[in-house]
C-alpha cells in the first residue's frame, strides 16, 4: 500500500537568528494537535547540541551532525526521512538546517523522485536577523539563499535594533524576495497556527506583503508560485523533437529541472537533468524500481502554468481534455 507523502518543512536562515527557538514553538503546536512530528537536526559540529531539546516535544529526532545537509549528509537526509516516515510513523517532518547549509540544495534533495514518495515539500521558513558586516562569505551566501528560497521570511530580534537600521534591513530583504510573507518578531514570538495556515493562492499586486504586529495572514495576498518546486506528472511518452524544443524555451528564472520519462517509440527510461548555468542532459538508464514519469521544476518568478502546458504538449498523442 502506497503511503501518502507527509508534509515536509524546511527551517533555515542566519547563524544565531533563533531557529531552534522557533522550532520549539512549532513542535509545541504540533504536539498540542496530536501530530507525530519527526525532526531532522543538521548541525555543523560532530555532536548535536539542539537535538536533545527538540526530543522533549517531537515524536522522534534524527541528528544529521558532522556536515551541511546540502553536501556532506545529503544521502543521510533521504535516509532519515525514510526512517521517520516508515519506522516511526511521523505524519509531519521538519528539518532545521545548520546556518551553513544551502536551502536550495536541500530543496533539490527533498524533491528527488524517490524521497518525494515519502515527503512533500510544504514550506520553506527562513529566520533572519540584521547581519553583521563581519559575517563570513560562506554564511552570507547561505543567508542570501535562505531569503531567496523562503515562503515565510521571519525577521527576528527587532527589539535589539534602532528603527532606522531595522527599516533598511527589512527593505533589503523584500527586494530579494517579493514572493514570501514577511513577519517581524522578537524572540521568535509568533502564533504557530498563523505561520502554518494555508496561503491564499491569488497573486499579490501590492509592492509588499508585510505582516506587522498581530496582522492576520489572511489579509495578505500570496504569490501563486508555491512551493518553489513544482512537480508535473507525465501521462505518457514524450515526443523527442517537441521536448528538445521545449527545453530551449526555459526562462532564466527556472533554476533547476529534473525527472524521468520515456520517449515515444523508444524503450529506454530517460533521466533528465538541468541546472543553471549548465546545459540540459538526457541520459538513458535502467532502474529496478522505476519512479512515476514526472518532471520537477524549481524556481520562482516565471509563468509556471505556461511552462507546464507547453511540457504536456510534448506528450505523444495526449488524451483530449474533457
Amino acid at each position: 500500500m502506497a503511503l501518502t507523502p507527509v508534509p515536509f518543512y524546511i527551517l533555515c536562515g542566519s547563524l544565531g537568528a533563533g531557529k531552534t527557538t522557533l522550532l520549539m514553538r512549532l513542535l509545541e503546536h504540533w504536539k498540542a494537535h496530536g501530530r507525530r512530528t519527526g525532526v531532522l537536526m543538521n548541525e555543523a559540529g560532530s555532536v548535536s547540541i539542539d537535538g536533545p531539546r527538540a526530543g522533549t516535544l517531537a515524536e522522534q529526532v534524527m541528528n544529521l551532525a558532522g556536515g551541511c545537509v546540502c553536501c556532506d549528509t545529503k544521502e543521510d537526509l533521504s535516509w532519515g526521512i525514510a526512517q521517520l516516515v516508515r519506522d516511526h510513523g511521523s505524519d509531519v517532518l521538519i528539518l532545521e538546517c545548520s546556518g551553513l547549509a544551502d536551502p536550495a540544495e536541500v530543496i533539490d534533495a527533498v524533491t528527488d523522485a524517490y524521497t518525494a514518495r515519502l515527503a512533500s515539500l510544504e514550506r520553506v521558513i527562513a529566520l533572519l536577523h540584521p547581519i553583521s558586516t563581519e559575517e563570513s562569505h560562506s554564511s552570507g551566501y547561505v543567508t542570501t539563499q535562505a531569503i531567496r528560497c523562503a515562503d515565510e521570511l521571519i525577521l527576528n530580534k527587532r527589539d535589539l535594533y534602532v528603527p532606522g537600521h531595522w527599516e533598511q534591513f527589512r527593505a533589503g530583504i523584500l527586494e530579494q524576495n517579493p514572493y514570501a510573507r514577511l513577519w517581524e518578531t522578537s524572540h521568535a514570538r509568533l502564533d504557530a497556527a498563523d505561520l502554518l495556515a494555508p496561503h491564499p493562492l491569488t497573486k499579490r499586486t501590492a509592492p509588499t506583503n508585510v505582516l506587522l504586529g498581530k496582522s492576520r495572514p489572511g489579509l495578505s495576498q500570496r504569490s501563486a508560485y508555491h512551493p518553489i518546486a513544482t512537480t508535473i506528472s507525465l501521462p505518457g511518452p514524450l515526443n523527442r523533437q517537441r521536448f528538445l524544443a521545449w527545453i530551449k524555451t526555459f526562462p532564466k528564472e527556472l533554476e533547476r529541472a529534473k525527472g524521468y520519462f520515456r520517449f515515444g517509440q523508444e524503450p529506454e527510461l530517460q533521466e533528465f537533468q538541468y541546472a543553471l548555468p549548465g546545459q540540459a542532459t538526457i541520459t538513458p538508464l535502467m532502474l529496478l524500481d522505476e519512479p512515476e514519469p514526472a518532471l520537477v521544476l524549481i524556481g520562482r518568478g516565471y509563468d509556471v502554468d505556461r511552462l507546464r502546458a507547453d511540457l504536456l504538449a510534448t506528450v505523444e498523442n495526449p488524451a483530449p481534455l474533457g
